[in-house]
């Protein structure tokens, strides 16, 4: 086993370096590194909790747990009282036997030690949901004798006979798969009039396809003719498709596929047009990549990655489907053990540039142990999970300090130097809108950056042009945007509120949510409609309780602050 070792990424200029992801290794910290000592651990059954106990002269250790296939099941940083440290967590009853390494430590200073899970007794709960009973003949699936997979469609309420969907699965010699599931037409149809026949909810009025027990070290594609799409929006038009697929499932709202405009890109009309919903899962090649991409953030991926994507055909003609605009689409992966949301978050994978990128992510423990992570992004692309823990030696004590360790260990921010942030210094237009496009996991565009004075080359083009795509910035009446300006709280306050309309959430704006500050005539009339949404949201606040000083520039503490808030006022971090 490897030292659990965080690596530097290659340094930058200190007037850039807020934009940047890179994370400083732990051992760049000037203090030498203490022993740490793992107790032995007593070996449980599948279903059990383990307990982790051991000494540090550290205040925090980082703690990680290696499955029995090398992956990584738990990480967490746990703090040390007095010298010791504990942690808990669930081997779910639906985990693999065996042993289990726990690494914990700093830098090359680590101790290990291994336990063991043993397997449930034979003849065990088997299949609570199938005919098998009690004897531990229905199969790990609770499926009961049967091994056909469940595949049904249902509604909000309503369950369509399995005979609807049909699939066909093909494996190739290095072993991955891939699952075509096509849908009775009818049948589809059908569950659209049952929609709108249960009238308006306050729930999501969902259609869920279900491929439960196909493997999914591979690849499965629900093919759906545009047409019966088409026909059904005009019943439920606000209808939303969830495929389930093994550890996997993704949630699509219908009203964002521009099936018309789909057709016309393809040179024909809807009733020709096929949607391929495809969920992939990433083969040991490409994990090696995302983990080696991961490693380079100081960061630990938790491998099963996923790629999601929506393909349009007709008659050989492709179009990829990767522009949701506001509407943030949700995916779902499962993953073993439980994964602490402080130290985690989805990121992106881009193959091409072969760098990680935060995407907006929520965490879920479930009852067997497992942990889903709920991914949210307006686009598609190749999405995982990784975990780190980052902390600076200048924010000791501060009273932002928990906030920049959160959003340092997410990869949103990052130091002014690779031990330092720099808390209180200044920051720039280009930075702030730079952490907002990042924050909202927004697609780089150097050509929509219009602005006289920002320039295709210059380091933070790509953000401003996708800020101005957004609608989160617009520059000023010379044309100019200013990017090496200091930041002002007020124009801070409208940058964020066009940030939450970005992600889909809407904030009315209220005059009088600024009476409470003595100096709210000095708020610019273009910014007070932006600053009391933002007030109102939570996501800014005053100075002191009776003043705002909206022309007074923002610190880059304020800045985190603003956006650990705004994040999770949006859902999009825990």
């Amino acid at each position: 086993m490897k030292p659990l070792k965080l690596i530097l990424s290659s340094s930058i200029a200190l007037s850039i370096a807020f934009a940047s992801t890179a994370i400083a290794p732990l051992s760049a910290l000037a203090t030498p590194a203490p022993q740490v000592t793992i107790a032995p651990i007593t070996a449980i059954t599948l279903g059990g909790t383990v307990t982790i106990t051991g000494t540090s002269a550290n205040a925090e250790v980082i703690l990680k747990v290696i499955g029995p296939t090398g992956s990584v099941f738990f990480f967490d940083a746990p703090k040390v009282t007095n010298g010791t440290f504990t942690d808990t967590f669930i081997v779910g009853s639906g985990e693999l036997a065996g042993t289990y390494k726990v690494v914990a430590g700093y830098g090359d200073t680590v101790d290990t030690e291994d336990f063991i899970v043993n397997a449930l007794p034979t003849g065990g709960t088997g299949g609570t949901g199938g005919t098998g009973g009690t004897g531990g003949t229905g199969g790990t699936d609770g499926a009961g004798s049967s091994t056909k997979p469940s595949n049904i469609i249902t509604t909000s309420n309503v369950q369509i006979n399995p005979d609807a969907i049909k699939f066909n699965k093909v494996t190739v010699p290095d072993g991955k798969s891939t699952t075509t599931v096509t849908i009775d037409n009818k049948f589809l149809g059908d569950a659209f009039v049952q929609l709108k026949n249960q009238g308006k909810t306050e729930e999501k009025q969902i259609i869920a396809i279900k491929i439960n027990a196909v493997e999914t070290n591979g690849k499965t594609t629900i093919d759906i003719p545009a047409s019966v799409l088409v026909e059904g929006m005009k019943s439920a038009p606000d209808a939303q498709i969830r495929i389930y697929s093994g550890k996997e499932s993704y949630l699509l709202p219908l009203s964002v596929l521009d099936i018309a405009g789909l057709a016309k890109s393809l040179g024909t009309d809807s009733s020709s047009v096929t949607l391929h919903l495809n969920i992939s899962v990433m083969g040991t090649d490409l994990e090696k990549l995302i983990q080696e991409s991961a490693g380079e953030e100081g960061a630990t991926s938790l491998g099963h990655s996923v790629d999601f994507s929506i393909t349009a055909e007709s008659n050989g003609k492709k179009f990829d489907v990767n522009n949701f605009g506001s509407v943030y689409v949700e995916r779902q992966i499962v993953y073993t053990g439980t994964v602490k949301p402080e130290n985690a978050t989805g990121v992106l994978y881009d193959p091409v540039t072969g760098e990680i990128t935060f995407v907006p992510t929520t965490f879920t423990v479930n009852a067997d142990g497992t942990t889903e992570a709920n991914i949210k992004r307006n686009g598609n692309s190749i999405y995982s999970v990784v975990t780190s823990f980052k902390s600076f030696e200048d924010i000791k004590g501060h009273w932002a300090k928990s906030d920049i360790e959160l959003l340092a260990s997410k990869l949103v921010v990052s130091g002014a130097t690779d031990a330092s942030f720099a808390p209180e210094a200044n920051i720039t237009r280009a930075e702030f809108a730079t952490l907002l496009v990042r924050a909202l996991a927004l697609t780089s565009n150097a050509g929509a950056a219009s602005f006289k004075d920002v320039g295709a080359k210059d380091w933070f083009a790509g953000a401003v042009g996708a800020a101005v795509q957004a609608k989160l910035v617009s520059g000023f009446e010379d044309g100019s945007f200013q990017p090496n300006a200091p930041i002002t709280r007020e124009q801070m306050a409208v940058m964020v509120a066009k940030a939450l309309s970005a992600a889909g959430k809407t904030v009315e704006g209220q005059a009088e949510f600024l009476n409470k500050f003595n100096d709210n005539s000095q708020i610019s009339d273009w910014a007070k409609t932006s600053v009391s949404q933002s007030v109102k949201a939570g996501i800014i606040s005053g100075m002191t309780d009776s003043t705002f000083v909206p022309s007074a520039n923002a610190s880059r503490a304020q800045a985190v602050v603003m956006l650990k808030r705004l994040l999770q006022y949006a859902e999009f971090i825990n």
